[in-house]
């Protein structure tokens, strides 16, 4: 909530009061983690319920499971016109991309 918001902006604010000319950046999540308990104690407990409801009842993961990822089949000749662009190794030829001066 907006209230629960300003609460904890409102005392990472002192920390920062007390911290200032420091580099605080971890010192300021440090201290929030150490403190997250009494930072949430007003936030109403119904909303992370009724956000973990609609999360459960969203797509089931099961299409997606199902679903393959399909490997790019080469045809003889694209096979043949890859292995003549490149050497035995895969690597294409130094200078395959040159600009050709003489045409």
């Amino acid at each position: 909530s907006p209230a629960i918001k300003q609460s904890i902006l409102d005392k990472l604010m002192v920390e920062v009061e007390a911290n200032l000319g420091t580099a605080m950046t971890y010192t300021l999540f440090e201290y929030a983690k150490d403190n997250k308990e009494s930072f949430m104690e007003n936030q109403p407990v119904n909303t992370v319920t009724s956000v973990s409801n609609s999360i459960a009842i969203g797509t089931p993961d099961v299409p997606a499971s199902k679903k393959k990822d399909k490997k790019e089949q080469l045809s003889k000749t694209q096979k043949r016109k890859l292995a003549d662009k490149t050497d035995n190794k895969g690597e294409l030829p130094r200078g395959w991309n040159w600009v050709d001066v003489i045409k």
